[in-house]
């Protein structure tokens, strides 16, 4: 996949650089029961806890960066929805679909389900892929807001975001966690203040370039990073970074900052192109190369992370070429138009 040469090559380094922290997060695992098992006190345990509330918000900022670029009107509401059923529910069904039989039939993965249960990943949040119908809402909402111009000044801006944080407070303390998380509307919730952010950097450039507004977040970043390794080592309460709103304090600061930093690294640039299917498809990556290897004998946890952070990030590159050759898998699994568009001259 070529990069188109209008595109903004810090933000694809920046779609480069969240993907490699997401396939790395799947690698370790959320919990010591997932992934590569590793013990909870560990260095790799650590790594994960550091860019926790890192890199899902920067892949989402991203999504609301690229969106403003275009962005819905009320004269093609209707098609831009039905273009978002193909590009995320599809895959959500078809890819996830295919994860959950294969978690069920091979030996070795570290979750299984009765394949009597398959339905449920239509309405309930399933493993990594939460957060496609997460981005399914986020995408309606905006979209509603955006045909009727409620985004386009800054003041408008600025009062929607504020409600999204209200929201996020609203089902951080008021919903209980006992409420089933439908549609995966929880994390939907979650999502939405990032979106918004990439929308407002993109259309408020003024604003978020300002260099006392970037030196301000900046500092609030370091303050917060520091905080969240002080609870790492137990030096204060780790409630502080959910029910404190720290770590979301340290999310939002921490995409501003990575926007701002600039960077336009190639290969980054080359990867990211394929973030979306590398989204998709890396679980079937880093899960296979942790069992092969274990498989024969290497337990060590050095080339177990490499290997599967390896595997996870070039065999959906792999897989795309091969899916993207056919209509129905085009369509079906990356979620792309059933017939290519014609390549221009």
């Amino acid at each position: 996949m070529v990069t188109k040469a209008n595109k903004d090559l810090s933000v694809e380094t920046l779609r480069g650089l969240a993907i490699i922290l997401v396939v790395v997060g799947h690698v370790i695992g959320s919990a010591s029961d997932g992934g590569m098992k590793v013990d909870d006190d560990s260095f790799l345990r650590h790594f994960y806890f550091t860019f926790k509330y890192l890199r899902m918000p920067l892949f989402t900022v991203i999504s609301g960066w690229v969106y403003a670029l275009r962005p819905a009107r009320l004269d093609n509401l209707q098609s831009f929805t039905l273009k978002k059923v193909r590009r995320i529910l599809l895959p959500m069904i078809f890819v996830g679909g295919a994860y959950y039989i294969i978690q069920n039939l091979v030996p070795g993965t570290n979750m299984s389900h009765d394949l009597a249960s398959i339905w449920k990943i239509l309405i309930f949040p399933y493993t990594l892929y939460w957060y496609l119908p997460a981005l399914f809402w986020v995408f309606v909402i905006v979209s509603i807001l955006d045909a009727y111009k409620l985004l386009e000044r800054f003041n408008q801006w600025l009062l929607i975001f504020i409600l999204t944080l209200a929201l996020l407070l609203f089902r951080n303390i008021i919903i209980p966690e006992s409420v089933e998380n439908y549609f995966a509307f929880k994390m939907a919730i979650y999502l939405l203040p990032f979106f918004i952010i990439g929308i407002g950097i993109k259309r408020f450039n003024n604003v978020f370039s300002n260099k006392y507004f970037i030196w301000i977040t900046g500092i609030i970043l370091v303050i917060g990073l520091a905080v969240q390794q002080m609870a790492w080592y137990n030096i204060v309460h780790a409630d502080i970074l959910k029910k404190g709103g720290l770590g979301l304090l340290i999310g939002v600061a921490g995409v501003i900052v990575f926007f701002r930093s600039k960077l336009q690294i190639k290969w980054l640039v080359w990867l990211g192109s394929y973030a979306y299917t590398i989204y998709l498809f890396h679980a079937f990556g880093t899960a296979g190369g942790r069992i092969l290897l274990k498989t024969v004998g290497i337990h060590n946890d050095v080339p177990v992370f490499f290997v599967s952070l390896l595997v996870g990030l070039f065999i959906p590159v792999v897989i795309e070429f091969v899916l993207d050759r056919f209509k129905l898998t085009r369509m079906l699994f990356l979620g792309r138009s059933y017939n290519k568009a014609p390549k221009k001259t």
